[in-house]
């Protein structure tokens, strides 16, 4: 089996894991207020996260995310002299190290961030293969890191802001407004779910650029049209195939919300996603929703909000970094050792 298809093989395990967390997040809230029924909401955002991809090959040129994670996170200039084994092992470490680290938290139950994950299993084998020197740490600290930090700073402001906004309107607002509002939870689940599919197989599109920066031979410059649909059905899969447990801690282990709580963490996330993908940001949505529904709890009873199990999430975005980079480095190191190159 040629180094380039077992690669390809790795990155779609995991864009089907980014489904199986991220996707869950889309109908989280929705399916906790009861505005949607729970498989109704999986298939619905299934089919909306494929359309989203096909849409993104054939209508949108901005590949921002990919090239982040493409070409922003390692220099490419460190391929020059690298042989193809060398290449393959780097790669190989990078997506296996994610892998790994992914299921060890699952099986934990210890919450993590798909987006972490792969970026500091690149950083780390990008570090051990290449050298400090290799990586673009200005990009890394502005783009990943500093993100990390922000982002739930950022999701829990404009959650707050907007939950109060909506909680004003909705004092002035007619009788029966509680169908509109079931209705605008529908809307909004599609929009997450595509902005989730815009963000996240952006990353499994970088991933294939750095295939072929690398230098491995068999596939095209350009990611074709059964890679990217490929990439799209994975993800969707992930969402059919599993995790509603991520449904049950997101949309009611931090706080209890109602359908108007809802409404203002789905508008927050949307604003959130949608902008991160724009300026080509890899951002974690599982980090922005739930921030967002902390920003609604706070804005509504701080001492409603679950903070141990908040804690417990805020942990698993803080390791998942530094652990990874550990892990790629380590696994580059063994399998190198191992294999050669």
């Amino acid at each position: 089996m040629s180094y380039a298809i077992v690669l390809l093989i790795l990155i779609s395990l995991y864009t089907f894991y980014m489904g199986y967390t991220d996707g869950s997040n889309a109908v989280a809230t929705t399916v906790a207020t009861r505005a949607m029924k729970p498989r109704l909401a999986i298939i619905l955002a299934a089919c909306v996260q494929f359309l989203t991809v096909l849409a993104l090959y054939f209508f949108s040129s901005d590949l921002s995310v990919a090239e982040t994670v493409g070409t922003g996170l390692v220099d490419p200039a460190s391929y020059a002299e690298i042989t193809a084994k060398g290449a393959f092992v780097f790669l190989f470490s990078a997506l296996l190290s994610s892998i790994i680290w992914s299921l060890i938290t699952y099986f934990l139950k210890q919450p993590n961030s798909t987006s972490h994950t792969l970026l500091g299993g690149i950083i780390g084998a990008g570090i051990a293969a290449f050298g400090f020197s290799s990586i673009h740490w200005m990009n890394v600290f502005l783009r990943i890191i500093l993100m990390i930090l922000l982002a739930p700073l950022i999701s829990v402001g404009i959650a707050y802001l907007i939950n109060k906004l909506l909680r004003k309107a909705a004092l002035h607002a007619p009788m029966g407004t509680g169908k509109a509002v079931t209705i605008l939870q529908w809307i909004n689940t599609c929009l997450i779910a595509s902005a989730i599919a815009v963000n996240d197989v952006q990353k499994s599109i970088g991933v294939y650029l750095m295939i072929v920066s690398l230098g491995i031979a068999g596939l095209p410059a350009t990611p074709p049209l059964y890679i990217v649909l490929s990439f799209g059905a994975l993800l969707g899969f992930g969402i059919l195939f599993g995790g509603y447990h991520v449904i049950v801690t997101i949309g009611q282990k931090l706080f209890k919300i109602t359908p108007l709580m809802s409404l203002s963490s789905q508008i927050s996330t949307n604003i959130i996603m949608f902008s991160s993908s724009a300026l080509g940001i890899p951002i974690s949505t599982g980090q922005v929703i739930s921030s967002g529904i902390v920003g609604i709890g706070i804005s509504e009873r701080a001492r409603g909000v679950k903070w141990i199990t908040v804690k417990k999430i805020a942990l698993g975005w803080v390791v998942t970094m530094p652990a990874t980079v550990l892990f790629g480095a380590i696994l580059y190191l063994l399998l190198h050792l191992i294999i050669g190159g």
